[in-house]
């Protein structure tokens, strides 16, 4: 399994488009004086488009990245010339190409300043900065989480921060995204990224002529890595409560694969600037059924400390870069084992459940 994995953007990427050749059309999306192009694959030519995109948080594409050559080796050879009429298959080889090669889930915006989470960047109107969604209670917390590193009292602090908020949604608020603070963490940004309007216009080249629509975007975080066992969680994320016809849709095909539902998202999104809901509110009609969820595969060694520690190392490291310039070795390290652990126990056991959703997936897809 190891051998999927890569160092950087630059060697995934080739292992990427030398082998997507071989079993389908690759193409890429190339956006003027941008350095991270994007390479895509169609498999198939189905009207029933089934995408899998990866690394919209950057350092989150090296496990994106090797779970998607994993499926070019082992699992495209074997879909069927029948399966292939009916259905396309589409990989989206990491969305943030600088994100990935600087260990950030951001991408930087060069323009206006900032670390742009990219997603909190999609469907947003930002032609009017006055109207952009508000998230008062992200700013409860944003000068404690970009306050001086300190490895015990920081830590306390945001304990502390956890425990007296968690349930008046303070502590919710910090993740949904925020349109204020240029550094602060999960920011949506001023203006739609360059990478965002690659994306889209990958979706738009690939919903040409369908009937519906399932994309699954490949992530890591949430959820638990038993570093003991060496057994990782892996659970698909959908942002609609359990009644929503795409929840039923992701239960109906899938059964050894958790399926998570958010009541929350019962009177609107509950991430800003999602793609998953900006796929649904471009593409969904009667007609074309749209289908989007979130495969998250889990690193947090602690449940409690996990989320404490992530947010922690991402606000040192924007610390590190408005003070210092550069992000600290120490935190650099601390930053990067949040979202892809060295463990290869972890990067092992990660592919596994990745195989595991794609098998089923596709299984259940040819019954229909």
């Amino acid at each position: 399994m190891q051998k999927y994995y890569s160092e950087n953007w630059y060697q995934a990427t080739e292992k990427f488009y030398k082998t997507a050749p071989q079993y389908g059309d690759l193409r890429w999306c190339v956006a003027d004086g941008h350095k991270f192009d994007i390479p895509y694959v169609l498999i198939g030519n189905g009207p029933n488009k089934v995408v899998i995109n990866s690394g919209i948080h950057g350092i989150e594409g090296f496990f994106g990245s090797a779970a998607q050559n994993m499926f070019l080796d082992k699992i495209a050879k074997d879909l069927t010339p029948d399966f292939l009429k009916k259905y396309t298959i589409v990989l989206i080889h990491v969305i943030n190409g600088w994100g990935m090669q600087n260990r950030m889930r951001e991408v930087v915006d060069v323009k206006r300043g900032g670390l742009v989470d990219l997603n909190r960047n999609f469907g947003v109107d930002f032609s009017r900065p006055e109207t952009l969604p508000q998230n008062p209670k992200y700013d409860l917390a944003h000068d404690m989480l970009l306050s001086k590193p300190d490895a015990v009292a920081k830590k306390n602090t945001i304990k502390d921060f956890y425990y007296k908020h968690k349930s008046d949604g303070a502590w919710d608020a910090i993740s949904h995204g925020q349109y204020k603070h240029p550094y602060g963490l999960f920011y949506g940004g001023a203006a739609p990224m360059t990478e965002n309007k690659m994306t889209l216009h990958i979706y738009d080249d690939v919903m040409r002529g369908a009937k519906s629509l399932t994309s699954i975007g490949l992530h890591t975080g949430l959820g638990r890595f038993d570093r003991k066992r060496g057994k990782v969680t892996g659970q698909l994320l959908v942002s609609h409560p359990a009644r929503h016809k795409n929840t039923k849709y992701f239960d109906s095909m899938l059964h050894g694969t958790a399926v998570e539902s958010d009541e929350r998202a019962a009177n609107g999104p509950v991430l800003l600037g999602d793609l998953v809901d900006c796929l649904e509110a471009r593409y969904a009609t009667p007609e074309i059924p749209v289908y989007t969820a979130d495969f998250e595969i889990g690193t947090g060694e602690f449940p409690i400390m996990s989320p404490i520690y992530k947010r922690m190392d991402m606000g040192d490291a924007r610390y590190d870069l408005l003070n210092h310039g550069q992000i600290n070795q120490q935190t650099w390290q601390n930053l990067t084992e949040s979202w892809y652990p060295s463990d290869p126990r972890w990067r092992d056991a990660a592919l596994v459940r990745a195989w595991i959703l794609f098998r089923e997936f596709l299984y259940n897809l040819n019954q229909r």
